[in-house]
């Protein structure tokens, strides 16, 4: 089945450069047609030379891009994981009762639309889903949220509904959630340095601009389609990578956050709807402590 090719954004913004690329090298055929003898030739040398060097240039940036961007998209998978697993784990360990079970849930699902917020724009613990009538005002809402599952785990050790051994299975979960938070943050903060952004597109800029003047002599006319297919591959290439180094944003390039925290939302709900099979907790074994 033939299926119509469409065009993202960032594809219809470098499809307009390579318009404006082939309107230039049309005015170049035509200035070369006219007056050849005028116009100086540039070797096909120099233009082979220029475009390995781009070619590996650009090579180098969307693979770098596309690691941000994987990375980001494991640490997310990894947070749905864990998600699950701390939910299982709190029923079963703990057994709690449908309160509890609605604030871990609340803390859960919450973390992960805190953290959402946080990579963005940034978040306020009342921009939270479940959280819009809170009065505290944390600097770091995620962390801020994981403090409260912590606390809500020290209330059960301290009235011996969850034992020592067991609390240690329950944190090798929780403790996962910051490490994910810092990871995400440490890809968020650090992007590709100003001066490889700035030496990359005054590259590209140099090879565009000459490219027609080396294939006219050889391709006359062929060079105005030619100048539109290489320029829309080139700059296609920089700015996808250009935006998939940031993979927290919110163009339909960048990782759907939304898509993900409601996943997350929908397995948590349904581990904590209802309680353990096992009815009561077993005793927890005093000797462990």
């Amino acid at each position: 089945m033939i299926r119509k090719v469409g065009f993202t954004t960032n594809l219809t913004r470098a499809w307009w450069i390579a318009v404006l690329m082939g309107v230039y090298a049309g005015i170049i055929f035509y200035a070369d047609f006219a007056h050849a003898e005028q116009w100086p030739e540039i070797s096909t040398t120099l233009e082979a030379a220029l475009t390995f060097a781009v070619s590996m240039l650009l090579i180098f940036l969307t693979n770098r891009a596309y690691e941000r961007w994987w990375e980001a998209r494991i640490l997310w998978g990894k947070q749905v994981n864990v998600s699950r697993n701390l939910a299982v784990k709190v029923r079963e360990l703990v057994h709690p009762t449908a309160g509890e079970r609605h604030e871990m849930r609340k803390l859960i699902v919450g973390f992960c639309q805190a953290l959402r917020l946080h990579l963005r724009e940034g978040c306020r613990l009342n921009d939270v889903p479940g959280f819009a009538d809170a009065t505290d005002r944390p600097e770091h809402v995620p962390a801020y949220l994981v403090g409260k599952i912590y606390g809500m785990l020290d209330d059960w050790c301290d009235a011996d509904r969850l034992s020592d051994d067991r609390l240690r299975v329950v944190d090798s979960e929780l403790r996962q959630f910051l490490d994910v938070c810092g990871a995400c943050e440490r890809i968020r903060r650090t992007p590709i340095s100003v001066s490889w952004r700035a030496f990359i597109r005054q590259l590209l800029v140099v090879y565009l601009l000459t490219l027609p003047w080396g294939f006219v002599e050889q391709l006359g006319m062929m060079t105005i389609p030619l100048a539109v297919m290489i320029t829309y591959a080139v700059v296609g290439a920089a700015v996808i990578a250009r935006e998939i180094e940031h993979p927290f944003r919110t163009s339909e390039d960048h990782l759907d956050l939304e898509a993900i925290c409601q996943a997350i939302d929908v397995s948590v709900s349904e581990i904590l709807a209802s309680a353990s099979p096992r009815t009561s907790a077993p005793p927890v074994d005093q000797s462990a402590s």
